[in-house]
C-alpha cells in the first residue's frame, strides 16, 4: 500500500496526486506501520508518515490544528516514554537455509504508539527452540548478532534470521524497563520452483542511464523463495534496453543464467528509447515475467512567462530531471523595452523539477511579461555539466574556477542579467574556457557593470569534438570569417559564440549585435547589420569574439536553418527535416544575452534588444517557431536543430 505523507489533503491532491484513501475526510496525517507504506521521501515514525530527515511529529491527539479526533483514547503526547516493545513487521514465512525479510521492532507507549528512546537502547533477541535460528544485522545474513540497538531519539531496530529445520519458531525481544514481545515465524522446506518474480520495483531512468540492480527470485507454489537444482538460462528482452552484469553498466551481460543453488539472480540495464518499456525475463521451462520500466525523454521543453512586474520567476520542469550534473539547460527569449537592465535575463537549474530566471529591473509602463522558451537535455551517461553563477568582480575580467575538464569535448552555455540603459562595454563579454580546462574567463571591454550576474554551464560530452577560436571586427567592418579550420561535417556541427565591444557609447543596436554560422566544413562566418553599414551600423568595434565549433559526430544530426524577418515581422515558421522532439533542441548561435537567442539586426534607432533576440521552439516535428518582441527593422539568425541519436 502506498500512502501519502502528513500534510494538508488539498496540497497532496494538487502536488502528489495521492490515490490512496486518507484516515479520515479531513485528516492531515496518514497512518502507517512500515516505511514502504509512505510516499517517496517519507518514512514511518510515531505511527504516521513523516518527511525523511525532518523533525519527528507528535502523535495525533485530535487537538486544535492536528486533525479531527478519531473518537478513541488519546494515544499520548510526545513526552510519553516508551513502556513496551512490539513487532511492527508481519510474521515471516521463510524457506529453510534462507535469509528472512527484515524483522522490525518498535518501542511504544502503553497505548501502542511509537515512542522514541532517550538514550541508545540494547534489545536482546532470542528464539524458542533456542537453536532453531540464528540472528543477523544485515539482509544477506552475514553479520551475526544476538542483540540490536534502538538509537537515541529513534524508536525502531531491524534484524534478520535464518534457520535450517522446518518448524515454527517463537522469536522474543526484550530490554530492561520495557515489556517484552514475541512473534511466531515459520520455517518451511521450499518446494520446487514454479516461477520467478521481480523482487525489486520498477525503475525510472534518464535515457542511457544505468539502472539500479534488478533482482529476480525463484519461488515455489506457495511463493516461498527456492532454488534450482541446475542452472537455468535467462532470456532478457525489452525495446531499446541493453543489459549488463555490473553496477556501472560497462560490462555487457552475455549468456545470462539463473545459477543452481541460489534463490536470486541479478542484472542491470540501460534504456535508449523514452517511454514505458516492458522488461521481460524468460526462464527456461517457466513462464515469462515482465515489469514496466520508465525511460525519460532526452529533451524536456516548454514556455514559462516572466511577469511584467517581476524580477524573477521559477518555472516547473516535468517530468523532473534525474541528475542535474547530467543535465543542461538552454533558454531563448525576446524582451520588450529599451534597456538591458530590464531585458537581460539569466536562467539556471534550481532543482530537479524547476529552473529560476532573473533580471535587474522591470520594464517601465509595460503590462506584458516575457515568454522564456526553455529546453533541457539529460543523458544518463557521457554527459557531465557544471552549473555556476559568476558575478562582476569589479574589473574587466571575471575568472571562474571549475572542475578540470577536457577542452576538446567541452563547450559553454551562458546567459546573463545586464544592467544600465545602454548596451555596451559593461554588458557584452567573451566567455572562454582556459586551455588547461580548469577555469572560464569572462572578459569585458571595460569594467563590468556592478550588478552584472551570469549563469554558466560547463558541458563536457564524451564523443564530441570542440574546436575553439576568436576574431574581431574593426569600425566600418560588417563581416568576418575563419577559414582553414580542421574539417568537420556541417551535418553534425553547430556553433556557439560570445563577443565584446568598444566604441559603443551611443544608443544603437545594429552595430553591436551579431550572427555566426558554420559556412562550410572548414569555415565560419560572422556578420552584423545584415552586411549593411549605410545606417551607421558598423560604428562599434567588435573587440573580440570567442567561438566554439561543436562537432557531435555520431551522437547527433544537425540542421542549420537561416531565419530572416522583415520589417514588421514578429514571427517566422521555417520548415525543417522531421525530428523526434523528445530528442531534439533548437537554438541560435549567438549567446550571452538571454541565452542562445542572438542574431543580427538592421535597426539603428536605439538598443532595442527585442529586435535581434528571439525565442526558439518547435511548432511541429517539421517546423520551427521563431518569435521576436520588436520588428522596427530586419533581422536574421542562424538556428541549429540538434537531434540526438538513439
Amino acid at each position: 500500500m502506498n500512502r501519502c505523507p502528513w500534510m494538508p489533503l488539498t496540497f497532496l491532491t494538487l502536488l502528489l496526486g495521492c490515490s490512496s484513501a486518507s484516515t479520515g475526510a479531513d485528516t492531515w496525517r496518514y497512518a502507517c506501520a512500515l516505511d514502504d507504506e509512505c510516499a517517496s521521501g517519507f518514512v514511518c515514525r510515531a505511527g504516521v508518515c513523516q518527511a525523511e530527515g525532518g523533525p519527528q511529529l507528535p502523535p495525533d491527539t485530535g487537538g486544535p490544528g492536528e486533525g479531527p479526533d478519531d473518537g478513541g483514547t488519546d494515544p499520548g503526547t510526545p513526552s510519553s516514554p516508551p513502556t513496551r516493545l512490539a513487532f511492527v513487521s508481519p510474521a515471516r514465512t521463510v524457506g529453510t537455509g534462507q535469509c528472512s525479510a527484515a524483522v522490525v521492532i518498535e518501542t511504544q507507549t502503553e497505548q501502542g504508539v511509537a515512542s522514541p528512546v532517550e538514550n541508545a537502547t540494547t534489545v536482546s533477541v532470542s528464539a524458542q527452540p533456542s537453536t532453531a535460528v540464528s540472528f543477523f544485522r544485515d539482509a544477506a545474513c552475514t553479520q551475526s548478532t544476538s542483540s540490536v540497538t534502538v538509537d537515541a531519539g529513534g524508536s525502531r531496530a531491524t534484524f534478520y534470521f535464518r534457520g535450517s529445520v522446518a518448524q515454527t519458531v517463537r522469536i522474543s525481544v526484550s530490554s530492561g524497563g520495557l515489556a517484552s514481545a514475541t512473534q511466531d515465524e515459520v520455517l518451511r522446506t521450499p518446494g520446487q520452483a514454479v516461477g520467478v518474480s521481480f523482487v525489486t520495483g520498477a525503475q525510472t531512468l534518464a535515457t542511457s542511464g544505468c539502472s539500479g540492480k534488478v533482482d529476480l527470485e525463484a519461488r515455489d507454489a506457495d511463493a516461498i523463495p527456492t532454488t534450482f537444482s541446475s542452472p537455468r538460462t535467462l532470456t532478457l528482452s525489452g525495446t531499446g534496453l541493453t543489459f549488463f552484469s555490473n553496477a556501472s553498466c560497462t560490462t555487457p551481460l552475455s549468456n545470462p543464467v539463473f545459477a543452481a543453488g541460489t534463490t536470486r539472480s541479478s542484472f542491470y540495464f540501460k534504456g535508449k528509447i523514452s517511454g514505458t518499456n516492458r522488461l521481460s525475463v524468460a526462464v527456461s521451462g517457466l513462464s515469462t515475467v515482465s515489469q514496466d520500466e520508465t525511460i525519460l525523454p532526452v529533451v524536456r521543453s516548454g514556455v514559462c512567462t516572466l511577469p511584467a512586474n517581476g524580477l524573477s520567476v521559477t518555472c516547473p520542469i516535468s517530468p523532473a530531471q534525474v541528475d542535474l550534473s547530467k543535465t543542461l539547460l538552454m533558454i531563448s527569449l525576446s524582451p520588450s523595452g529599451r534597456s538591458p537592465d530590464s531585458g537581460g535575463v539569466r536562467c539556471m537549474l534550481s532543482a530537479r523539477d524547476a529552473f529560476t530566471c532573473g533580471r535587474n529591473a522591470t520594464v517601465t509602463g509595460s503590462s506584458s511579461g516575457f515568454d522564456i522558451f526553455w529546453q533541457t537535455v539529460e543523458l544518463g551517461t557521457g554527459l557531465r555539466v557544471q552549473h555556476l553563477q559568476p558575478s562582476c568582480q569589479g574589473s574587466f575580467l571575471a575568472s571562474v574556477p571549475i572542475e578540470t575538464v577536457s577542452p576538446q569535448k567541452t563547450f559553454l552555455l551562458v546567459s546573463s542579467e545586464q544592467s544600465g540603459t545602454l548596451l555596451g562595454e559593461g554588458n557584452l563579454y567573451t566567455a572562454t574556457l582556459a586551455d588547461a580546462g580548469n577555469r572560464v574567463d569572462f572578459q569585458f571591454s571595460g569594467n563590468c557593470s556592478p550588478s552584472w550576474k551570469g549563469s554558466l554551464q560547463v558541458v563536457e560530452f564524451d564523443g564530441i569534438q570542440v574546436y575553439r577560436g576568436g576574431g574581431a571586427m574593426s569600425r566600418g567592418q560588417t563581416g568576418a570569417g575563419n577559414a582553414g579550420l580542421p574539417t568537420a561535417n556541417p551535418a553534425t556541427t553547430a556553433l556557439l559564440f560570445t563577443y565584446r565591444v568598444n566604441n559603443a557609447g551611443a544608443a544603437n543596436l545594429c552595430d553591436r549585435v551579431m550572427r555566426g554560422e558554420v559556412s562550410g566544413s572548414t569555415e565560419l562566418d560572422f556578420s552584423r547589420a545584415l552586411l549593411d553599414d549605410s545606417q551607421n551600423c558598423a560604428t562599434a568595434v567588435i573587440e573580440a569574439m570567442a567561438w566554439e565549433r561543436i562537432n557531435f559526430g555520431s551522437l547527433a544530426k544537425v540542421q542549420s536553418v537561416q531565419v530572416a524577418m522583415s520589417v514588421n515581422q514578429l514571427e517566422a515558421l521555417p520548415g525543417i527535416t522531421a525530428v523526434d522532439r523528445t530528442r531534439a533542441v533548437v537554438f541560435a548561435s549567438g549567446q550571452s544575452m538571454n541565452g542562445q537567442a542572438g542574431g543580427e539586426a538592421s535597426y539603428s534607432g536605439d538598443d532595442v534588444l527585442g529586435e535581434s533576440l528571439a525565442g526558439f521552439s518547435f511548432s511541429s516535428a517539421t517546423e520551427l517557431r521563431v518569435r521576436r518582441a520588436s520588428a522596427l527593422g530586419r533581422a536574421m539568425w542562424t538556428a541549429y536543430v540538434v537531434e540526438f541519436n538513439p
